[in-house]
């Protein structure tokens, strides 16, 4: 008797997590862009970003609300709004063109909850942060995780990684005592 162990097909996933939110793909929020069973184009949070507290929090919500509605402007229709906590997971649909998921992030980047607040890119201390937390995770056996960009925005491949996995989730929990704080909570 024999089993079957063949894995599904490897997914294009990318995910981005940021710190407008501070999920990261941990729990600052990575909001970015994923596949799953669709191709996912942008998460964190395990989820994405997700909002701090008080009037950061809001100003958090109201700039990924606006963020969505751009990109379904920019004609990526099935672009969702974000959760009531503020996270943004984006599931692309199969064959979506990276490029018009692209060049419609660059017309929408005002809005974009992985900016910071009023548009401004995160702080050099948090992007540190933010790539101490990517380390960590090539520590836990992750090698192909990847540092953020300048905006703090990270891009993940499932062929590298898949983001569900119990390892990686274990992981992400790990190393989130790295994740900078929510805007809003910096000294809380």
């Amino acid at each position: 008797m024999s089993t079957n162990t063949k894995k599904p097909p490897a997914r294009k996933t990318t995910t981005r997590r940021t710190l407008a939110a501070v999920a990261l793909m941990l729990a600052v929020g990575m909001t970015g862009c994923a596949r799953h069973d669709d191709p996912m184009v942008a998460t964190a949070g395990s989820g994405a970003p997700k909002a701090g507290a008080g009037a950061a929090a809001g100003d958090d919500q109201a700039s990924a609300l606006k963020f969505s509605q751009c990109m379904r402007d920019q004609g990526l229709t099935w672009f969702p709004d974000p959760d009531a906590e503020g996270n943004l997971g984006v599931h692309a649909p199969e064959g979506t063109d990276q490029g018009k998921v692209d060049k419609a992030e660059e017309a929408c980047k005002a809005y974009s909850p992985w900016r910071g607040r009023q548009g401004r890119p995160i702080s050099d201390a948090d992007l540190k942060k933010l790539r101490q937390v990517s380390q960590c995770i090539r520590d836990h056996g992750f090698a192909k995780y990847p540092d953020p960009d300048a905006n703090g925005s990270i891009k993940i491949h499932s062929d590298d990684i898949e983001p569900e996995d119990p390892a990686f989730q274990k992981a992400r929990q790990e190393c989130d005592k790295y994740m900078p704080a929510p805007r809003g909570r910096e000294n809380s």
